[in-house]
C-alpha cells in the first residue's frame, strides 16, 4: 500500500514492533489533510498504518474539518490499539511512557 492514499500527509508519527528478536519494525501512522467529502456537505479526514496489520488507508468522517481530524486520530488510537493487543502489546512509540502509544 503506498502513502498516497490518504492524499496530502498532514501529519506522521513513527512506532515500532518489537519481535520475538527484539528486533524494531517500523510502524508508521500517516494522517492525511482534512477535505471536503464529495456530495456532501461533511469532510473526511483519511488515515493509514504501514508496517503490519491492515495498511489499507481509512477515512473518518465529521461536520467538518477540525471534527474529521479528531475522528481520524480517535479511529486510529482504536486500530492501533487493536492491533497492539493481537501483537501482544509489543508495539511502542519512543515518545511516551511504555504502553503508551500517543494517541487520544
Amino acid at each position: 500500500m503506498n502513502a498516497d492514499s490518504v492524499g496530502e500527509i498532514i501529519a506522521t508519527r513513527q512506532l515500532y514492533y518489537l519481535d520475538d528478536a527484539n528486533e524494531k519494525i517500523a510502524v508508521c501512522v500517516l494522517i492525511g489533510k482534512p477535505q471536503p467529502s464529495a456530495g456532501s456537505s461533511e469532510y473526511e479526514c483519511s488515515f493509514q498504518v504501514i508496517g503490519l496489520g491492515n495498511q489499507r488507508a481509512t477515512k473518518a468522517r465529521g461536520h467538518d474539518s477540525i471534527q474529521a481530524l479528531q475522528s481520524a486520530l480517535i479511529l486510529a488510537a482504536a486500530n492501533l490499539n487493536h492491533l497492539n493487543d493481537q501483537l501482544g502489546r509489543n508495539l511502542v512509540w519512543d515518545g511516551g511512557v511504555k504502553g503508551e502509544l500517543g494517541f487520544p
